[in-house]
């Protein structure tokens, strides 16, 4: 009994100088960075609670700000924690804590579509990829109730009005964020994910920057369009909808021209989120939230007759029907929804054709593939495709 009492005692004695020492050397090494100026306590555990403070994995905020001095723009953006300065580097990593994932990653810049703005991307895309080490930034384009149009109550915008503000949040993010103040350092990786009209108007960007001799002050490094309308507009689509379905093409009319969608839940939930039987998770009440939303963001709608003169399909190769400068294009990226109600699967293919694409990769979705219970069928895609990029 003496001796196993001995060897406990040794044992402890042990273990309280082993202790010791690692907490002697943690505050020598604390004292030598000057991280804190306040007495260490004895208990290991405690140092760990004061000096690993919960941060929220991701830091959302909605701003407005002024686009060439001329469009006041509502931007909502997604930043994953931060990386910890030098002192706290080492402090999290000697106690087990973590920095950001962020570090290599490029910055995702999403670009709404017709009747909806920057919040349907903060409601699970931005979350998620900011989650996964992203910084996300989210564009409210002019006319929506977040971003008035520059010429007082206008009715219609034109394309170039949107191509114009995009180009100067993308100058913004990369000149070292003097102007914007997202941290992101000088000429960060950018890649562009467009949502159906924010498709097209990603098209039409893209023209003026490989035109434009600034090209190079923007590192492009990939463009994603999800359920996009095509290079072609809305047009060829209405007629081949007329051909298939008059009650479809209607729906599509009465839905958008006529502004239906706004107040009609049949309508609403048959255009975007699958039709009437509730398969995506999309309540009645979440229509009506909606609903209010597509309301606010139509105060002006895209000029379709100015649009129909400038289509990216003029512009395009009459044989292969890619892109003008199809060729200096980073790493692309088609989706196409499976279930979507707008944009047919011909448009899709047109729109893979038109960045040297073979086909779209098709997910199982309805045409707002970022809401809904299906989200992450569109999320995972582009995930994937984001992790190839070098």
């Amino acid at each position: 009994m003496q001796r196993q009492l001995g060897q406990a005692t040794r044992r402890g004695r042990a273990r309280r100088a082993t202790r010791a020492v690692a907490l002697a050397l943690a505050s020598a090494a604390l004292t030598s960075t000057g991280a804190f100026e306040v007495p260490f306590p004895k208990d290991g555990a405690r140092i760990r609670s004061m000096v690993v403070v919960d941060e929220p994995a991701v830091q959302t905020e909605t701003r407005q700000y002024l686009l060439d001095g001329r469009t006041k723009a509502e931007v909502i953006s997604a930043m994953p924690r931060r990386e910890p300065k030098s002192t706290e580097n080492f402090l999290a990593s000697f106690l087990g804590g973590g920095g950001s994932q962020s570090e290599g990653k490029p910055t995702l810049v999403f670009i709404h579509g017709s009747f909806h703005a920057s919040w349907c991307w903060e409601e699970h895309y931005m979350p998620y990829f900011a989650s996964q080490g992203y910084p996300c930034v989210a564009l409210s384009l002019q006319g929506t109730g977040g971003t008035q149009t520059v010429e007082e109550g206008a009715r219609k915008v034109k394309i170039s009005c949107h191509t114009e503000d995009l180009d100067a949040l993308l100058r913004g993010l990369s000149d070292g964020d003097s102007s914007l103040g997202f941290g992101l350092g000088k000429n960060p990786q950018i890649v562009l994910l467009g949502h159906s009209f924010g498709g097209l108007t990603i098209m039409k960007w893209l023209e003026k920057f490989y035109e434009s001799e600034k090209s190079q002050s923007i590192n492009l490094a990939g463009v994603g369009l999800m359920c996009s309308v095509p290079p072609s507009g809305n047009g060829p689509m209405t007629m081949r909808y007329l051909w298939r379905s008059l009650s479809d093409a209607w729906a599509i009319t009465a839905g958008f021209v006529l502004k239906r969608a706004i107040a009609d839940k049949k309508n609403c939930r048959e255009l975007f989120f699958g039709g009437d039987d509730d398969t995506n998770g999309i309540m009645d009440d979440d229509i009506e939230r909606y609903q209010s939303y597509f309301e606010r963001d139509t105060v002006a709608t895209i000029d379709l007759s100015h649009l129909s003169k400038v289509l990216p399909s003029k512009f395009a190769d009459g044989q292969t029907g890619e892109a003008p400068f199809a060729d200096r294009l980073p790493p692309s990226l088609v989706l196409a929804a499976s279930d979507d109600f707008i944009v047919d699967m011909e448009g899709s293919e047109e729109t893979a054709r038109y960045f040297g694409l073979a086909s779209p990769t098709v997910v199982e979705s309805p045409h707002d593939i970022m809401l809904g219970r299906k989200w992450q069928n569109g999320a995972d895609a582009v995930l994937g495709w984001l992790k190839t990029l070098k």
